[in-house]
């Protein structure tokens, strides 16, 4: 890889000034040369702004969070043992009928 490519894998430790010194002049040489890499280096400063804002932020869930989320738990488990309970007894009915009506048997206990 070469110095330029490695360059735009640089952008978010050089925004975050993360960067030794010769890894920061190389960048450095690169924006100068690069409106497109400018362009993405502002990008990086924007959503670091962001990031920064967000993570000033108290985020809590809302009162009732934990009950919808084990409510669905609940029914996706429910439903899940439900069908899997009705498939059985599809199975069997099918296996059944056609056992009555003289069709082909399975392995298990055919002719």
């Amino acid at each position: 890889m070469s110095t330029h490519d490695e360059v735009p894998e640089l952008l978010p430790a050089y925004a975050a000034g993360e960067l030794d010194t010769e890894a920061q002049e190389r960048v450095t040489r690169a924006l100068a040369e690069s409106a497109r890499l400018r362009e993405e280096l502002a990008r990086y400063r924007r959503l670091f702004v962001v990031l920064a804002a967000l993570a000033e932020e108290d985020v809590a869930p809302d009162a009732g969070f934990d009950r919808r989320v084990m409510r669905q738990i609940a029914i996706q488990w429910y439903l899940g043992t439900t069908v899997r309970f009705l498939e059985g007894i599809v199975g069997a009915y099918g296996r059944a009928v056609r056992y009555y009506l003289g069709g082909p048997r399975s392995a298990k206990g055919g002719r």
